[in-house]
């Protein structure tokens, strides 16, 4: 049988058999065979994965540049090299490269898939840090350099806390939260992590650690599982050392590569560069027809009538509808999810909705609305979840909507609960020569002034209010999760666990890919042999990033970004994050978050 593919931004073509549940490790699949034709297939990846393609940015020197790669464009190109039975191997080239942990496990679990097809899978890179160096062990020969280095220091999350910084600017936090190990309301109230918190980001720290442990035990006999935290703990390798420790399999330089590829296909060799990819290249601004075209929306390449799966991306912290949240692409609101939603149910070729999760939680009155638009959408065509990255708090109330929910091993999710409360600013009013004079009727009326504490009355009144929430959710969750969960308060309180943690505690269903779950989806709709991926919603125009630019919307007070432009980009992600809880939390009063300020690092 034939399949036509096709690789547009906005649809991408899919095919074919199964990955099954992804395990948190594999073991790894001896050498294998070639294809008698030396087809090898180059993928090169620099810069920072993204979850889906966003189109167009706005920064000159950007300008010319290859897109940054995207973690749905490259499942959709590794799993076409999977099936295409001409082609003999992948070669991936990695050059200041970075992605997370779980897009490591997921696509790990593709080239897995590639060798279980008999492809030879080559990585080279001149320096791998932790993730880089796990996405490469699922294959079956690393190369780099000699005077190269690797540096595999383990796993480490670091916690931010911004309570020093408001004290500096008057600012003061009232927050008042559900759950024992929330810990959503520290990063604005502490300068380090309570007990019950810190205990719990322990055993997630040591859920992710066992996981890198053993899947690089696993994909690189002879090492084990105790030789392996061996090396983690000496840390940092060179090329040399690397190899004699089994952690590379070659030595040479990026010009030796291809020599040494070509010498093993005795029949041939040929490699192609741009498999499967539409190669952009950059405008000729020489022409003013070249700048229009950068206000046109990406062109969407035709499936025809070929049946589709949707994948409705709800990445970032989810706030309530208004024009500039909606038009914020790194926001989730219930306007876009509802706008996304109903395009994948008008459109015939739709068969079933995928829920792509990558979400700390955000707005209570926002997850329970998306929540919604959800359930009332799996009444008309199935919609399933996969779990990114992260997927916890508000972020897992709305995959409580689907009919199963898939995490990666590495996934951040749970910590049901609820915060809520204010941010007092009357110290900073003071200290710059504001000052205020409130005049009010009914008891609550000055309930969320941001000018004063909570009373004790207030505060008992807020916690009552914040209850019937807690209720609502932990309700939500055994709705959907009551054969699996047998007792909520177990799993609730605000306790964060790993998607692989998260099967036992009924959180979850399995640990999966994208693909997995993508694939499950058209297996369901009987549409596996031949199925194209929508991606929901389309990469953004330039004309689309300018209304953004020019939307007024949450975004950080200029002094303090200034202030914080040294820091390194995941912190600077962090307390943009955390911001933008602060407006949700101003806007919403209750919000259902995971505490922001945790950086994974590599």
């Amino acid at each position: 049988m034939k399949f036509r593919m096709s690789l547009p931004l906005a649809s991408l073509a899919i095919v074919g058999a199964g990955l099954g549940a992804a395990a948190p490790a594999r073991a790894a699949t001896a050498p294998v065979k070639a294809a008698p034709a030396g087809r090898v297939a180059q993928i090169n990846l620099s810069g920072t994965l993204a979850e889906r393609p966003h189109g167009f940015k706005i920064s000159l020197l950007s300008m010319g540049q290859p897109k940054a790669p995207a973690l749905s464009t490259l499942i959709t190109r590794l799993s076409k090299m999977v099936h295409d039975k001409s082609l003999a191997g992948v070669e991936l080239n990695l050059h200041s490269f970075s992605l997370s942990l779980t897009q490591a496990q997921e696509l790990g679990e593709l080239i897995h898939q590639l060798r279980i097809h008999h492809k030879r899978v080559i990585t080279f890179a001149s320096s791998f840090d932790t993730n880089t160096y796990l996405l490469a062990s699922y294959g079956d020969t690393i190369i780099m350099p000699k005077s190269g280095d690797m540096f595999l220091p383990g796993v480490a999350l670091q916690l931010m806390f911004f309570n020093g910084l408001l004290q500096k600017l008057h600012i003061q936090a009232d927050m008042v939260q559900i759950g024992k190990y929330k810990g959503a309301e520290e990063p604005l109230t502490r300068t380090s992590a309570s007990k019950p918190f810190a205990d719990d980001i322990h055993r997630l720290v040591n859920s992710l650690y066992a996981q890198l442990l053993s899947t690089i035990a696993a994909n690189r006999p002879p090492l084990t599982t105790a030789t392996v935290k061996t090396l983690v703990d000496r840390g940092w390798f060179s090329g040399a050392s690397a190899r004699k420790n089994h952690l590379v399999d070659l030595l040479m330089n990026r010009g030796q590569v291809d020599p040494w590829m070509k010498r093993q296909f005795k029949s041939g060799f040929k490699l192609l560069k741009h498999y499967d990819a539409h190669v952009h290249s950059a405008p000729n601004f020489s022409s003013p027809f070249a700048l229009f075209k950068l206000f046109s929306a990406p062109a969407r390449h035709s499936g025809g009538n070929t049946p589709s799966i949707a994948v409705i991306y709800a990445d970032g912290v989810i706030m309530d509808d208004s024009p500039a949240n909606d038009q914020n692409g790194a926001l989730v609101t219930p306007s876009r999810i509802r706008r996304e939603t109903a395009r994948a149910l008008k459109n015939p070729l739709v068969k079933a909705i995928v829920l792509r999760i990558d979400s700390p939680g955000g707005s209570a009155a926002a997850s329970d609305t998306i929540w919604h638009i959800l359930h009332q959408a799996n009444k008309i065509k199935p919609v399933t979840v996969s779990m990114g990255s992260e997927a916890a708090s508000g972020g897992y109330y709305i995959a409580c909507a689907g009919r199963t929910i898939t995490a990666d091993p590495g996934t951040i999710t749970g910590s049901i609960g609820v915060v809520g409360g204010k941010v007092d600013i009357a110290g900073l009013l003071k200290k710059v020569g504001v000052h205020l004079q409130t005049f009010s009727r009914g008891k609550h009326a000055n309930l969320f002034g941001m000018t004063s504490n909570f009373t004790p009355s207030e505060r008992a009144f807020v916690h009552k209010l914040m209850l019937q929430t807690y209720k609502q959710f932990t309700g939500r969750v055994m709705a959907n999760r009551g054969k699996k969960i047998a007792n909520i308060q177990a799993v609730a309180r605000g306790r964060v666990f790993s998607g692989q943690a998260a099967i036992k505690a009924g959180l979850v269903d399995n640990n999966g890919s994208l693909y997995d779950v993508v694939l499950a989806a058209a297996k369901k709709a009987n549409i596996a042999s031949h199925y194209r991926m929508q991606i929901y919603p389309r990469a953004r125009s330039l004309a689309g990033v300018l209304r953004h630019a020019l939307a007024v919307g949450p975004q950080m007070p200029t002094p303090l970004a200034l202030g914080l432009a040294a820091m390194p980009i995941d912190m600077r992600k962090q307390a943009d994050a955390m911001f933008q809880m602060v407006t949700a939390l101003r806007q919403d009063r209750l919000l259902l978050a995971m505490p922001v300020g945790i950086i994974l690092k590599r």
